[in-house]
């Protein structure tokens, strides 16, 4: 049975599983509103920061100790009280888009899922959630691979999106109460077409202050899309999203309805993209693109790669202003031509 998400956290089923169920939206609860934009509030000023280092050629560099590291905060050096190396296990949200675009493609998908669940570490805890015209919690986190790849194997496809949705439940009601290092896995086209109350710009807040690395696989459907709109096949009623060997089908637009809807797919698919890159970018996580399926499984093992190759440092700001200025951060190690990847800053606490 397929179980979907409820903004009624701690529910526990007497199975064991929590399931999120969409509430009206006046019963969800909504970050504190605030005027800057993507606001990160930080406890006691605790700034976490997940790191990776690579030699010039591209290799991670996954020995290294607290002393080879330096954190510097708008060019003033900061005290690393807290550090993780890279075996230290992850909480991982697995979230998959399961909407009408993946008709066809579903059980490929599900193996390239299971592959990279088999990648990561033997100690990480991962959640399967799926989304389409709702929002499914497949499984909640858990160290038992068997369980994990049953998880995927349920997921089904449905219709429309819920893409905001389900990355606002994943967040708030799951990574946020996670003690461990945090990631999201998001595979998607970036294109939310159904989500009752949540908005882009509400994830990206969220993100930021649920401390979770998000690496979203950016999958183009636009291709899907322009077959759905050139109509049915003549001489029966076959799925336009796949070709009919000896059949074109029947596109009954004019000109500038082709033009038109060309013009709004092409937007819809730069704004999903870039939806994405935000969300990569706001978090310290890494954009990867598939363009086909044969390029999926190639997208999930580089994340999987980079997941064992992350350290965590953590430092309490020696800036003590609540200013909610953004603050620049740089990563440093004591070692030449080493190239380090963090993310750039982060917003300080408010008043």
């Amino acid at each position: 049975m397929r179980l979907k998400h409820s903004l009624v956290s701690g529910l526990l089923l007497a199975v064991g599983v929590l399931a999120l169920r969409a509430l009206p939206q006046q019963d969800k609860p909504k970050p504190p509103k605030s005027e800057e934009p993507y606001t990160l509030q930080v406890d006691v000023d605790l700034v976490n920061l997940a790191v990776a280092v690579a030699s010039p050629s591209g290799n991670y560099l996954t020995d290294l100790k607290k002393e080879n590291f330096r954190i510097y905060e708008d060019k003033v050096e900061q005290q690393i009280t807290h550090f993780s190396p890279v075996d230290a296990p992850f909480a991982v949200a697995l979230v998959l888009d399961t909407s009408g675009s993946t008709e066809g493609r579903l059980a490929r998908m599900q193996d390239e899922a299971i592959h990279f669940v088999q990648q990561i570490h033997p100690d990480d805890e991962v959640m399967v959630v799926s989304f389409d015209d709702e929002v499914h919690l497949e499984t909640d986190f858990t160290s038992n691979r068997r369980a994990v790849e049953r998880a995927i194997k349920r997921t089904r496809t449905g219709q429309s999106t819920q893409l905001y949705e389900a990355v606002y439940l994943a967040l708030e009601e799951k990574l946020k109460k996670k003690r461990e290092r945090k990631a999201m896995v998001l595979f998607t086209d970036g294109v939310d077409t159904s989500s009752p109350t949540a908005s882009a710009k509400e994830t990206i807040e969220t993100a930021k202050e649920t401390d979770a690395l998000i690496f979203p696989i950016f999958f183009d459907t636009s291709r899907d899309m322009r077959r759905l709109s050139r109509g049915p096949y003549p001489g029966g009623s076959g799925n336009p999203r796949f070709p009919v060997p000896g059949r074109v089908p029947v596109d009954t637009r004019s000109p500038r309805q082709r033009d038109d809807d060309e013009r709004q797919l092409e937007m819809e698919s730069h704004r999903g993209r870039g939806y994405l890159h935000d969300l990569a970018e706001a978090t310290g996580g890494t954009l990867y693109a598939a363009d086909d399926l044969d390029s999926l499984g190639g997208a999930f093992s580089k994340i999987a790669t980079e997941l064992r190759s992350l350290y965590n440092l953590g430092y309490i700001s020696t800036n003590q202003k609540k200013d909610g200025k953004f603050r620049k951060l740089a990563v440093k190690v004591d070692l030449p031509n080493a190239v380090v990847k963090a993310k750039k800053g982060y917003y300080g606490r408010k008043k």
